[in-house]
């Protein structure tokens, strides 16, 4: 064994090592292209320097020829992905010195397969034995030197270029060491070699190529940026850890579950808080068909439709649902999620959170039951001020239908009976009767507790609604209603008997506002105009004194009224209503006098939407 013998397999071995490991990282997900690269590289350096060694060992002139041949191709390679690995890892320089260097190379690597040709020697004369210190041995060829060495040459120069100017770039941008331990050993490297061959080939120096041996400094560089890196990776995923364990605690206080579905590599992930608000086993993965599962049945339409609209949109995923717990518990989650996307804009990753909130669940449809109960007898106190009027309006059908059923038997006395006339007065009983019906009717409805039941309505039928409950009342204090109803409104969704409520509200304070004005000015406007887009407006305007600035603010608020009489119950519930509706509700001074109170309600086809 001679020196000859153990350098060149120790430098293969350390590549084939050192290579090996990059290997391994590179192809995890997702692909390191960096250390791809350098593993390529280090097997083509122990590849060389195994022809290297062979090439030392031979015994014929033609032996040596083809050894050299696959060195070229080998040199050829490893100076590509050199190439490579710098223009990945650095991420600067020239792309087109990048691919002169190879493409030279890959022109001159032609004449090694043509007949009678090389790209190094155009004939091998002999092979020479040199005797080195310790006994080793190695052979050298002797031959006539082929003029597309010249090209080679140019290939490494060019390779040189690029790794220099990239270097330098490196340097600029602030990563001075890497440019240096990189971009100097194979500055160096291709130097040395470079120079070495060229020396050989022109048969100056008679010994054997160092290529392998020399590109030993670069392996080793560019592995201990590579390991450097790795240190920094792992002290950046211990850094992680102790975030994901302070995250961990601080979704654990807050009470939410946290999970991710990879949309492309099925590696879902779920907390184990997000597993057991949702009713799953700690072992079962958090899939998003079952994760849809888990929803309650009522639900999953309205969560399959928000989850969509996320992957379609750039809109969060954001929805409220039941789930339904072994045992027949049901829970209501709070679920919100974002799509990652790639560079295509498809989404491929989405992560999300859930949150128990049953019990502001539960306080809210209690509080929906207390604006119910609140709404029901601020009903009551406005039917009380409207008794009066609405027995009067009542008195006057029951008195015809009186009057008429005198007077049908003083017909009746008649002999024969006037049939006709009778005809006629039973006509005006059933007329009297209907009117009188539906008085009671519409006092009815508006004394029922009852919660909201949307369906849908004309505007121009709930306004006349209006008008006939208040026809008595504003005869009585002398006030002009009038109704106005813009042509060609679309219809809407919502609760007639609730927005009744609402209208009869703003209506009734009207009247309380104008008592003090003369008679021309008790005028009170209602209209209905369609806003734009998909809302209809409904004002209540009067002529009265209008709102104090600093009470315009608060007079929606519960218990807050400026009446010395009134409870502070009629706005705060007709804006209850009004908001579960989907609309709003303000009001505003009128720019001469007098104030105004609008809202608006959404158009049946917005509804649906």
């Amino acid at each position: 064994m001679t020196w000859i013998t153990v350098v060149w397999p120790m430098v293969a071995a350390v590549c084939l090592t050192l290579g090996g490991i990059n290997l391994r990282i590179g192809l995890s997900r997702p692909l390191d292209s960096a250390r791809l690269l350098f593993a390529l590289t280090a097997f083509s350096t122990a590849t060389i320097c195994a022809l290297e060694l062979a090439m030392m060992r031979t015994e014929s002139p033609a032996q040596y020829q083809v050894f050299e041949a696959w060195g070229d191709i080998n040199s050829a390679l490893l100076k590509a992905f050199l190439a490579g690995f710098i223009w990945v890892y650095f991420r600067s320089g020239n792309l087109w010195l990048a691919l002169a260097g190879p493409c030279l190379n890959a022109v001159a690597l032609v004449t090694d397969f043509l007949p009678g040709s090389s790209h190094v020697y155009l004939k091998i004369n002999a092979l020479t034995t040199i005797k080195t210190f310790g006994g080793a041995s190695y052979q050298v060829a002797v031959g006539e030197p082929s003029p597309w060495i010249v090209v080679g040459s140019l290939s490494t120069l060019m390779l040189l270029v690029f790794v220099i100017d990239a270097s330098v770039r490196l340097a600029r941008r602030g990563e001075v060491r890497r440019a240096i331990y990189i971009g100097g050993s194979a500055t160096v490297w291709m130097a040395i070699a470079g120079t070495q061959s060229a020396l050989i080939e022109i048969g100056v120096l008679h010994m054997p190529y160092l290529i392998s041996v020399a590109f030993l400094l670069v392996v080793l560089a560019m592995s201990f940026e590579l390991t450097t890196d790795i240190a920094a990776a792992a002290r950046i995923g211990r850094e992680l850890v102790d975030s994901e364990r302070r995250m961990d605690l601080a979704t654990d206080a807050a009470g939410l579950g946290t999970w991710t579905w990879d949309l492309v590599g099925k590696e879902d992930w779920a907390s184990a808080r997000a597993k057991r608000l949702l009713g799953l086993a700690a072992s079962e993965p958090l899939t998003q068909a079952r994760y849809l599962d888990a929803v309650h049945p009522e639900d999953r339409d309205r969560v399959i439709l928000a989850l969509d609209r996320s992957m379609r949109s750039d809109h969060d995923f954001e929805v409220e649902h039941r789930v339904q717990l072994h045992g027949a518990e049901t829970r209501w989650l709070a679920s919100r999620g974002r799509a990652e996307r790639n560079a295509l804009g498809h989404p491929i990753l989405v992560r999300g959170v859930v949150l128990d909130i049953s019990s502001r669940r539960g306080s809210e449809l209690e509080l929906q039951r207390l604006q119910g109960q609140l709404a029901h007898t601020s009903r009551v106190t406005m039917m009380g001020q409207l008794a009066t009027a609405i027995a009067h309006e009542l008195h006057q059908p029951l008195g015809a239908i009186l009057r008429n059923a005198e007077a049908a038997e003083l017909f009746l006395d008649h002999d024969p009976p006037d049939l006709d006339e009778l005809r006629a007065i039973l006509i005006d009983i059933r007329a009297d009767d209907k009117r009188a019906r539906e008085v009671i009717d519409r006092l009815r409805a508006l004394l029922k507790r009852r919660s909201i039941e949307p369906r849908v309505l004309s505007v121009a039928e709930v306004m006349a609604n209006i008008a006939a409950l208040t026809r008595a009342e504003a005869a009585a204090r002398g006030v002009t209603v009038e109704i106005d109803s813009a042509a060609g409104l679309p219809p809407i969704m919502g609760d007639g008997v609730h927005l009744q409520q609402v209208l009869l509200n703003l209506v009734l304070n009207a009247m309380d506002a104008i008592d003090s004005a003369a008679g021309a000015e008790r005028l009170i406007r209602v209209r209905a105009r369609r806003r734009e887009g998909s809302e209809v407006e409904v004002m209540v305007s009067d002529t009265g004194p209008g709102i104090a600035a600093e009470k315009i603010e608060q007079i929606f608020e519960p218990f807050f009224t400026t009446k010395t009489s009134g409870m502070g119950i009629g706005l705060s519930v007709s804006r209850t209503i009004i908001e579960a509706h989907a609309g709003r509700i303000w009001a505003e001074n009128n720019p001469t006098k007098g104030a105004t109170f609008r809202f608006t309600l959404p158009t049946e086809e917005e509804m649906l939407v």
